[in-house]
């Protein structure tokens, strides 16, 4: 490979990136990431747990022997940054590819760069799981679609199934968006048809065989996780309740404590749930796209002026005109299924509009030199008259200097609530180190931390009761190894009835109100309360987090 171009596409993307971690820094998007890594540690479970029902599908046991072997490096977010940094890679390959026979090297390379600051910085700053299968499959498939053969469909599967092992549902979703830009690189849908089948096929097997091989635990964890998916995250059914337990679980999924498998169950979720379709219409639809279509465009501002732009001038060039418009259209319709069917977060927003961005610089580019951008043809520059390029690049500039300056102050504010929150796991674990720990409602501690840190609350077992690991079946190991019950509820009963100085609380205040109502509840077919009741009593705030406080167990005669 020649030095230049080596410099193009590796070196440049992998410095770039390198700058971004060390300059702005490296955050976790949400609390997923950091629930995961503790899961894959067995900080939160009775071992470290080699598979989890949804994500890291075989890579959970790479990385719970990794961390068994070296614990004091933090694997979770090294594999990812790895992957992170290879989609780079290849995705600066494709544009390298794609602008070589267009724009002279000093003018590449400034391009490039601009790239990178607008539409890729935030995958490194705001770092997430999601992210990085959506990325990872979505350059695979580009990068293969503009090197026909089959070489480069194998090299496309194997980062496919990859991607799917991270998150199936995103690699999914990336070669469905990948594909007009696959289409585009190809030259012709005959062209990229071996790379998009080849990646379907690659996909379906993968998720036919997970289906096959599921434990009985697992299925149906996906069947919970489904159901509540449709109340929880995409707000689409609205709470019914018909009977007290069915209260208690609407109030449950409301405080995401999910753990309770006697009542937090699929049929439960169907039963205490309804879809109203005028409640949808006339409330859920317009409050989403209230909410989520002024963020895109606040978050994503100069991405989008760049895809109008493309998207622009593809039109004009007279063969494309129709196909163009209709991918245009298309994209708007993905867009706003997602944002109101759905959800659009930031973590699967960016990644869909750079494949956008991509499809639209490959359309907007001749197809006779797209077709025949072999290596070493050097194409023809773009050469603007020196009034237009001299506004381009101050447009450019400003551009940049604008979404700059939204990037800085989004570093400050991340910066500042991973300062709040290890102060306040530090808290935590201070006051309960050596102690079983029962935390619940504590989650956004988790969010903005470092993925190339190992975080730990200190020795001792922590029961986590909010969220999605609440019910991830390793958690029923971990109450049964502590009181001999494998039920959450059951296993609480027990804790409740030990000294203060060997299990520890530390609650919100929605949170420690529904436990003890479920302490005291007895549902069909558990047996009648024979003890006096339970009362959760707040007492110490913790400094760094007001909303967390230590609880102290009553007994109420």
């Amino acid at each position: 490979m020649p030095f230049a171009k080596l410099l193009r596409t590796v070196l440049l993307p992998l410095g770039l990136s390198l700058g971004t971690v060390l300059g702005l820094g490296c955050f976790f998007e949400t609390n997923d990431d950091q629930h995961l890594a503790w899961l894959f540690r067995g900080l939160t479970a009775a071992e470290p747990v080699r598979a989890v029902p949804l994500y890291f599908h075989g890579l959970g046991y790479l990385l719970s022997q990794l961390y068994a072997a070296v614990p004091a490096l933090p694997w979770y977010g090294l594999l990812l940054a790895a992957l992170l940094a290879l989609a780079t890679v290849l995705v600066f390959a494709v544009l390298d590819r794609l602008l070589r026979p267009h724009l002279r090297s000093p003018a590449l390379v400034l391009t490039l760069t601009v790239f990178f600051l607008l539409a890729w910085l935030e995958h490194w700053l705001w770092f997430s799981h999601l992210r990085v299968a959506l990325l990872l499959a979505g350059a695979a498939v580009l990068f293969a679609a503009q090197r026909p053969g089959r070489r480069g469909v194998l090299g496309c599967c194997l980062l496919m199934l990859l991607a799917w092992a991270i998150r199936p549902s995103a690699a999914v979703l990336a070669l469905l968006a990948a594909a007009p830009g696959a289409v585009l690189l190809a030259g012709s849908w005959r062209q990229a048809r071996p790379v998009l089948l080849g990646a379907a096929a690659a996909l379906g097997a993968a998720t036919l065989a997970l289906s096959l091989t599921q434990s009985p635990a697992t299925a149906r964890f996906r069947a919970i996780d489904s159901s509540l998916a449709a109340v929880v995250d995409y707000d689409l059914r609205r709470p019914s309740p018909r009977t007290p337990a069915d209260s208690l679980l609407v109030q449950a999924v409301d405080e995401w404590m999910l753990g309770d498998s006697t009542l937090v169950s699929e049929a439960g979720s169907r039963r205490a749930y309804v879809f109203d379709i005028g409640r949808y219409l006339t409330r859920v639809l317009p409050a989403k796209l209230g909410s989520r279509l002024p963020l895109l465009l606040r978050d994503y501002f100069a991405v989008l002026l760049l895809i109008a732009l493309l998207g622009w001038g593809a039109s004009r060039r007279q063969p494309l005109r129709q196909p163009v418009r209709g991918l245009q259209l298309g994209w708007v319709c993905l867009l706003l299924s997602l944002a109101t069917v759905l959800k659009l977060p930031p973590r699967l927003a960016l990644p869909l509009l750079d494949c956008w961005l991509l499809a639209n610089l490959a359309a907007c580019l001749p197809a006779a030199e797209n077709l025949h951008r072999a290596a070493g043809h050097p194409g023809s520059s773009i050469l603007l008259p020196g009034r237009q390029l001299r506004l381009l690049l101050v447009g450019v500039a400003l551009l940049c200097l604008l979404y700059g300056a939204k990037t800085w102050h989004r570093h400050q504010m991340l910066r500042q609530e991973r300062s709040r929150h290890e102060q306040a796991l530090a808290d935590i674990a201070r006051r309960s180190s050596r102690h079983i720990r029962v935390l619940a409602g504590a989650d956004d501690l988790l969010k903005s931390l470092s993925p190339f840190q190992n975080y730990s609350l200190g020795p001792g077992p922590v029961l986590w009761l909010t969220g999605w690991p609440s019910h991830d079946p390793s958690q029923a190991r971990l109450y049964y190894r502590l009181t001999g019950y494998s039920g959450q509820a059951d296993a609480l009963r027990v804790l409740a009835t030990r000294q203060h100085a060997d299990v520890v609380w530390i609650l919100t205040h929605q949170p420690a109100r529904w436990l003890q109502r479920r302490l005291n509840a007895r549902l069909p077919g558990e047996p009648p309360a024979a003890r006096p009741a339970v009362a959760l009593e707040p007492g110490l705030i913790l400094k760094a987090d007001t909303t967390l406080r230590l609880y102290n167990i009553r007994w109420v005669r």
